[in-house]
């Protein structure tokens, strides 16, 4: 069900598509990976449940404490994060900066190619301007002097 092309089989159908997935390197694919995961409820949640652990564990009376209110070495593991969070997140919305560019580019020159043919058809119709003779209504196609 996927296409092949000259080069041989092929991941993805898009030409961009195929640069964004089929190309990547291994720290594409980790940033991909990384930003996929930090976007997701299920960090929210795992990292809200971190935090109020690591509180907990900190303030029940009875267990060891090794970070004591106000939790600097809480403060110090988010920051350490958010150090590298910044710029994975960037990362990944490069390369899909870079996937929406290659895209665009590409749907511009189907569009070009779609015109073309249009106007080649429209030129063996004997139709000068296509845009000023066919109008749609409905679905139907009809000439202006038809109507």
């Amino acid at each position: 069900m996927r296409a092949a092309d000259a080069s041989g089989p092929s991941e993805h159908l898009h030409p961009a598509n195929q640069a964004r997935h089929d190309d990547r390197t291994l720290g594409d694919r980790v940033a991909d990976g990384l930003a996929g995961g930090m976007g997701s409820w299920r960090f929210i949640i795992a990292q809200a449940a971190f935090t109020a652990a690591w509180i907990a564990a900190n303030t029940l009376h009875g267990w060891s404490r090794w970070d004591e209110y106000p939790f600097v070495l809480l403060n110090l593991v988010y920051s350490f994060q958010a150090g590298f969070t910044g710029p994975i997140l960037l990362l990944s919305q490069n390369r899909q900066a870079e996937h929406d560019r290659l895209r665009a580019e590409h749907d511009y020159e189907v569009d070009r190619e779609a015109l073309a043919w249009t106007k080649a058809i429209a030129a063996h119709l004997g139709i000068t301007d296509p845009a000023a003779e066919v109008t749609a209504i409905d679905g139907t196609l009809t000439r202006k002097e038809d109507r």
